[in-house]
C-alpha cells in the first residue's frame, strides 16, 4: 500500500542539523505513527511521504521555519547568578538545564558568564538551522474508522473544529 489521504504511517527517523552540531536531544533515533493527510506534519516531510511505501527511505532538508522557528535575539537574556541553582556549572558554549520549582526542567545556552550574571540564549538549540531528515517507512495501512474518529477528536481538542 502506498501513502495517501488516510493512510496510518509508521516511520521511524532521525534529525540532524545542516552544517552545523545536532543538539544531543536530537541524536537519536524517533518513532512516529500518524494519519496522513490529517494529523500535523512537516510539509517538507509530508510532501516527500506520498506515494511511498512500507520499506521505502527518504532524505529531506527541513527549513527552520518547518522546524524550531528562526533565533529570536528577545529570547537572549541577562539572567543575575543569584537565580541560577548551580552557578558553579555555568560555562559560555554549554547546556544548562535545572527543575524548577513546579518540577518543570527548564534549560538555556550559556553565553557569556559575568561576574554577577550569565548572559542566556532560551532559543531552541537548533533554532535558526535548517534540519536533515532520514526516514524509513515501518508501516503503511488503511485508516480504520477508530482511527479517522481519533484524529477528528484530537483535532477538535486542539482547537481546530
Amino acid at each position: 500500500m502506498n501513502i495517501g489521504q488516510d493512510s496510518v504511517v509508521s516511520l521511524e527517523y532521525t534529525i540532524e542539523v545542516v552544517n552545523g552540531e545536532t543538539p544531543a536531544e536530537l541524536s537519536r533515533v524517533f518513532k512516529s505513527e500518524f494519519l496522513y493527510g490529517r494529523d500535523p506534519i512537516i510539509p517538507a516531510l509530508g510532501s516527500v511521504l506520498l506515494g511511498l511505501e512500507t520499506g521505502d527511505e527518504v532524505e529531506v532538508e527541513v527549513p527552520p521555519e518547518q522546524a524550531f522557528g528562526h533565533h529570536d535575539p528577545a529570547l537572549v537574556r541577562e539572567i543575575p547568578l543569584s537565580r541560577i541553582a548551580k552557578p558553579e556549572q555555568l560555562k559560555a558554549g554549554t547546556y544548562y538545564e535545572e527543575t524548577q520549582r513546579d518540577g518543570r526542567k527548564a534549560g538555556f545556552m550559556v553565553k557569556e558568564v559575568k561576574e554577577s550574571s550569565v548572559v542566556a540564549d532560551f532559543n531552541h538549540p537548533a533554532a535558526g538551522k535548517t534540519l536533515k531528515i532520514k526516514a524509513k517507512v515501518n508501516d503503511v495501512r488503511a485508516a480504520t474508522v477508530t482511527d479517522l474518529l481519533r484524529s477528528q477528536s484530537l483535532f477538535r481538542s486542539a482547537g481546530g473544529g
